[in-house]
């Protein structure tokens, strides 16, 4: 079994993983598995009023738990898949433990490969936090993982840095990260 097909595993059986994405690495769990959920928030030492992004593996999956709307589609084709994090309004499918009771959620499309492999294999949208204790410095490589998580994933972080966070809602972008020009050029153009 290589290491895309035991993650899945673990995160169809309710598990957490630490994987890597382009930005830094994340910790995943399963977005409607409630138990890993919370699970996620006790490793990560994260407060329950704190929202947790997730990550899909393609524009269905992303509709799938998201209102996506007509004019924000163009950007999304722009900026996705890559190393920003979309807020979109969320569907009723999402967990308000997830939002932490907000009706949007952040959303992460992933340029890493071996990221939407692990996510296509599980077949399902996982957790998109980064994989650190909470208010500690974000990690890029799997030695650093801190959290216990029941499996972690070998691989690279390209740029070692945040995603970009963009409120598509309102337009404007929340946390500068990777492709901040990028993300930009696309809310200006839209």
């Amino acid at each position: 079994m290589n290491q895309i097909e035991k993650a899945a595993e673990v995160l169809k059986l309710g598990g957490i993983i630490a994987y890597p994405t382009e930005t830094v690495y994340g910790l995943g769990a399963n977005i409607f598995n409630e138990n890993a959920i919370r699970r996620l928030f006790e490793i990560k030492r994260r407060s329950l009023n704190k929202p947790i992004s997730v990550a899909v593996a393609n524009f269905k999956m992303l509709e799938d738990i998201a209102c996506v709307f007509e004019k924000d589609k163009e950007i999304l084709k722009k900026l996705l898949p890559g190393p920003v994090t979309i807020i979109l309004p969320k569907k009723e499918v999402v967990s308000d433990l997830l939002t932490t009771g907000r009706d949007l959620i952040g959303i992460r499309f992933p340029e890493n490969e071996l990221t939407r492999e692990i996510i296509e294999k599980a077949g399902f949208p996982i957790t998109a936090t980064s994989a650190n204790f909470s208010g500690e410095e974000e990690i890029t490589e799997a030695k650093y993982v801190k959290p216990e998580v029941d499996f972690i994933v070998g691989g690279d972080c390209k740029y070692k840095i945040p995603s970009t966070v963009v409120d598509l809602t309102n337009r404007r972008i929340l946390r500068e990260g990777v492709d901040l020009e990028e993300v930009k050029q696309a809310l200006e153009s839209s």
